[in-house]
């Protein structure tokens, strides 16, 4: 009779397992197919364009990797040939934003070149934009510079810097440089024209504190400043 309850206590004790790991299972797979929706962005509209706000929207997904390695990169697009090297990866591509920028009647500066790229001795010009951040769960925009960490604080300053030609030519999918830049359609005027990496004395990451994990899915809002 014992070896009996014993087998029966095995038996159900197995079927638990069995049934527990079943259900995870359906449950990570569902997580995992769920379709991204974050107002009119989602998976198959990466990009929103608000003309009366003066305002685009665009989807992108956190890269773990430079939550610990610095970059001069703070968007790309993620077929770009710098997809890999940014803070987040772009969904739209850098000639699409550039078009949607003009539709919002942001001016581009088209001041940097590549030689200048060789100085760090000049700022990116153009339109200033102010840009936030939000992703599910979080409530609320925060400033892009909230999700980078960096050794030496400078107040943001986003510029359309242009460049198409060199963005078409090159097809770095440059959206959003740390740094003033000739390549990117946008970047920061805060530090000369690739100064992260000529100078190397600022450090800039992700925010580890701030972004949610590696592969997240966010909003990046450019809207252009008044």
């Amino acid at each position: 009779m014992k070896k009996v309850l014993s087998l029966v206590l095995t038996l159900v004790v197995i079927m638990a397992l069995v049934t527990g790991c079943g259900s995870k299972s359906n449950t990570q797979s569902t997580e995992t197919n769920k379709e991204f929706k974050l107002g009119e962005l989602s998976d198959t509209k990466t990009m929103v364009v608000n003309k009366d706000k003066k305002e685009i929207q665009m989807l992108a997904q956190v890269n773990g990797k430079y939550l610990t390695e610095d970059t001069r990169h703070g968007v790309v697009f993620k077929e770009g040939t710098n997809g890999e090297k940014s803070v987040l990866r772009g969904m739209a591509n850098q000639n699409d934003f550039y078009n949607a920028l003009l539709e919002i009647s942001a001016k581009p500066g088209n001041n940097i070149s590549l030689d200048d790229m060789k100085l760090a001795a000049e700022s990116v010009e153009g339109s200033k934009l102010n840009v936030f951040v939000t992703w599910n769960g979080l409530g609320k925009e925060i400033p892009f510079s909230d999700i980078l960490k960096s050794n030496e604080k400078r107040p943001m300053d986003i510029r359309f810097g242009g460049n198409i030609e060199a963005a078409t030519s090159l097809k770095t999918g440059c959206i959003l440089c740390l740094d003033s830049c000739a390549v990117g359609i946008t970047s920061d005027a805060a530090f000369k024209a690739n100064e992260l990496t000529l100078k190397k004395q600022v450090k800039i990451t992700g925010n580890p504190d701030v972004l949610p994990p590696d592969g997240t899915k966010v909003a990046v809002i450019f809207r252009l400043a008044q």
